[in-house]
């Protein structure tokens, strides 16, 4: 399945000071290899794809107001980053059909989704389906923030605080200003496809 946001991204490991990684041998030629061999990118994206994340449709308008036309797409890099603030991270791929649009718009909408979201996940993952994005009558498309679904496990309209380089991608740094849940299970992103995880 082809992502419009690329459905990994991990950031650099923080060591603890005092705690990096060291060479423990007498002083001589050290008996392992120091630096680790060149990540092969295809590898790394099957070693990606096996960790299991939440889905998220990230929303935004696109253009000035009495033009403007709405913008989304599907995210597995979806992350509560705290509480007060109230904060989410998500990243996304530079190279996106929504990204410059997103960093424009200044606020998003965040709807993380449940098992039963299925195939709208599906609209905003796939370039083929494009055209039917938004027309699931749960869009809000009234208001002026950002278009919102109401659906999914949590539905949150936020403000964009930050946008921080990384690479290929953008990490973004939102706050939800206003947010509601709903009970349900959650769609999960996980060895290139969706799934659902069943309660024992």
């Amino acid at each position: 399945m082809a992502f419009d946001a690329d459905p990994r991204w991990l950031g650099d490991a923080i060591w603890p000071a005092g705690s990096e990684p060291v060479d423990a041998s007498s002083g001589a030629e050290p008996p392992y290899a120091v630096h680790a061999p060149p990540v092969d990118p295809g590898t790394f994206k099957d070693a990606l794809a096996r960790l299991a994340s939440g889905v998220a449709i990230i929303s935004c308008w696109d253009g000035p107001h009495e033009k403007r036309t709405p913008r989304g797409l599907l995210v597995s890099s979806i992350t509560g980053l705290s509480v007060d603030p109230p904060r989410f991270l998500f990243c996304v791929r530079k190279e996106a059909s929504s990204h410059d649009a997103l960093l424009a718009a200044g606020a998003c909408g965040v709807a993380i989704l449940s098992a039963r979201d299925e195939d709208e996940a599906l609209r905003f993952a796939s370039p083929a389906r494009a055209a039917e994005r938004f027309t699931d009558p749960r869009w809000d498309l009234a208001l002026s923030d950002a278009p919102r679904l109401w659906g999914g496990l949590t539905s949150a309209v936020c403000v964009i605080d930050a946008a921080i380089d990384a690479g290929g991608h953008t990490i973004v740094l939102v706050t939800a200003r206003q947010w509601g849940t709903r009970p349900g299970d959650p769609l999960v992103a996980f060895d290139r496809g969706l799934r659902t995880v069943a309660r024992p």
